[in-house]
């Protein structure tokens, strides 16, 4: 009996999926937090590895689900690393956008993509959004945008890679179940 299946043979079904949300909100924190740590080379981006336990959410479970992971996760990450109005502030919207529109994707594509291009999406939405919020709150000038076309290439590119480790994420737990 696989590792997974053995954990949750006790579990009604809302038990389990409880369970799941706990466990995908517990790695999109984790990451959140260790992601800090982790230098890129622009400012203020990250590779987004907190954003694998919401596309795993989406996979696996609904959009219930997958919003209660994106909204503790926006929350809770700035509060631990610190800065938090401002974090919050350009990356809750960014985050339950993305969210939103990756789930809306899924629904309206499922069989016919992968998580890969799911976090594309995901990647190109959250830095457009953070982009307008920060344009809104905090820097009133227009040439603000005439970075986005970098961010947003360099967010895609992270969002197809976390989109590939959620996938291989979602294989291992399909498998062991």
């Amino acid at each position: 009996m696989s590792d997974v299946k053995m954990m949750t043979k006790d579990l009604t079904p809302y038990q389990d999926r409880t369970a799941l949300i706990g466990v995908f909100t517990a790695l999109s924190i984790v990451f959140g937090i260790a992601e800090n740590f982790i230098g890129l080379p622009l400012p203020g981006l990250r590779l987004g590895l907190a954003n694998i336990g919401i596309m795993l959410a989406i996979t696996m479970l609904d959009f219930k689900a997958a919003f209660a992971v994106a909204f503790l996760k926006a929350i809770i990450v700035p509060l631990v690393t610190g800065n938090f109005i401002v974090k919050v502030s350009i990356g809750l919207p960014a985050t339950l956008a993305s969210t939103f529109l990756m789930l809306t994707y899924f629904k309206l594509c499922g069989r016919f993509i992968t998580s890969v291009s799911m976090g594309a999406l995901g990647g190109l939405v959250h830095i457009t959004v953070q982009f307008f919020m920060a344009g809104i709150l905090y820097i009133q000038s227009p040439a603000i945008y005439g970075l986005l076309p970098y961010f947003a290439a360099v967010s895609t590119a992270c969002g197809i890679f976390t989109g590939y480790t959620a996938l291989m994420i979602n294989g291992y737990l399909k498998r062991s179940q």
